[in-house]
């Protein structure tokens, strides 16, 4: 088991990001907010694991 004392280091490899716009229907914005939050997570935030668990890397 890994030790509990031992320091963890996070390798963040910046990325070129741009910005989309798309149309989300209301009822499933609003649904995804709750997720989200339950997620303690920000609703782009949520979309982009989405995404990456569908197609890997992001």
């Amino acid at each position: 088991m890994n030790n509990p004392e031992e320091e963890l280091e996070l390798h963040l490899r910046p990325r070129a990001t741009e910005t989309v716009s798309i149309k989300i229907p209301t009822d499933t914005l609003r649904s995804l907010e709750k997720v989200a939050a339950s997620q303690d997570m920000s609703p782009e935030g949520l979309l982009k694991l989405l995404l990456g668990r569908v197609y890997g890397k992001i």
